[in-house]
């Protein structure tokens, strides 16, 4: 029988920032047996039944996935806590959905988006990767017949927390305008953000214009302009990375523009999480280094690094759990994001119910 309460010492963890070393109770509730961070002076707060030999994140997110296309069993020993789905079957997402939600789930986390709303003949429908059901294609006139506020109605109802809106022009047509605001119009109704794949000269500016709140992947096809990239900023529009899919390691025009056009936008203070679209090739099942190692390669400090996968948000007296990642050691401190970026990459994930069998 386990105690009730056991107290986990760790060199360092992350919140928002760096917090230090630390000790934790770990507790059972309501959720499962959950970490809480004690106050105190780091690791003198108690005495420690279970050594974490390293750094702890409450969560490692890998902010665009697709489920259908990977293996989520894996994701989380590879150290990636939490995913979002950006865009299946909304049956099948919302499988997913209750399955990462399922007590003593070692799935990550998982939020969807439900399908992928496009045009008629719009991208992803003729693609060959995403299956029939995985796109609404709505007509030239769905903002006029409500059609565009019944898909967004039933992504929602399917569990989205999230919209997924197509701007390809590369892979075909476009939604119009009007559908596009009516899209994000309804997705606020709801008190969901949309998040738009953009590719194609002009499409992320449209994206933009149009009032989404992410985009799916780093501008490939297009350098932007500064004054674009600072109305992005100053708009609170964030980025998901996908920096890996140009090449999976090799350079290519595509990964130089992506790279390119971070390290501007980065620098105008605009907000980049870590994504992967895994997936989408020979990407890692967990956290991925060369992602890292390109984002590093964009200019993102340390700190800005490890925001974009674990959250920039300050919580330090939260409860940590069910599910958790740790990375062997403290982080590198010479200043390197590199050097960051490989450590990061050998982080593992867990569960609270199996700390104890999961820790060396």
């Amino acid at each position: 029988m386990r105690p009730a309460v056991l107290h986990l010492g760790v060199q360092q963890w992350w919140s928002g920032g760096w917090r230090g070393p630390a000790v934790f109770a770990l507790r059972e509730s309501k959720r499962g047996r959950l970490l809480h961070p004690l106050p105190g002076s780091g690791r003198a707060a108690a005495p420690v039944d279970l050594e974490l030999p390293g750094t702890l994140f409450p969560t490692l997110t890998d902010h665009h996935v697709h489920l259908g296309l990977g293996e989520p069993e894996l994701l989380l020993p590879g150290g990636i806590t939490s995913v979002t789905d950006l865009g299946w079957i909304p049956a099948d997402a919302a499988a997913w959905l209750a399955a990462g939600a399922a007590a003593g789930s070692t799935l990550p986390e998982v939020r969807i988006a439900g399908a992928f709303l496009s045009c008629a003949g719009g991208y992803p429908s003729a693609s060959g990767w995403a299956p029939a059901g995985a796109t609404v294609e709505l007509a030239a006139d769905a903002a006029e017949s409500g059609a565009a506020a019944d898909a967004v109605a039933a992504q929602a109802a399917a569990g989205a927390s999230v919209i997924k809106l197509m701007f390809n022009s590369v892979a075909g047509p476009v939604p119009a305008d009007a559908v596009a605001f009516a899209v994000v119009a309804a997705a606020r109704a709801n008190g969901l953000p949309v998040v738009a794949h953009t590719e194609g000269a002009g499409q992320a500016e449209r994206a933009l214009t149009a009032g989404v709140s992410t985009l799916a992947h780093a501008p490939f096809t297009e350098r932007l302009g500064d004054a674009l990239l600072e109305r992005m900023a100053g708009a609170g529009l964030a980025w998901i990375s996908t920096l890996d899919i140009h090449g999976w390691g090799a350079e290519t025009p595509e990964r130089l523009t992506a790279i390119d056009n971070v390290r501007r936008f980065a620098a105008a203070g605009g907000r980049v999480l870590y994504g992967t679209d895994l997936g989408n090739g020979p990407l890692p099942k967990g956290v991925n280094e060369r992602e890292l190692l390109a984002l590093a390669a964009a200019g993102l400090t340390p700190d800005a690094l490890v925001a974009s996968i674990a959250g920039g948000d300050p919580a330090p007296q939260a409860a940590i759990g069910p599910r958790l990642a740790w990375v062997p050691g403290t982080p590198p401190t010479t200043g390197y994001s590199s050097d960051t970026a490989r450590w990061l990459a050998g982080a593992r994930g867990t569960t609270t119910a199996q700390l104890e069998e999961t820790l060396p």
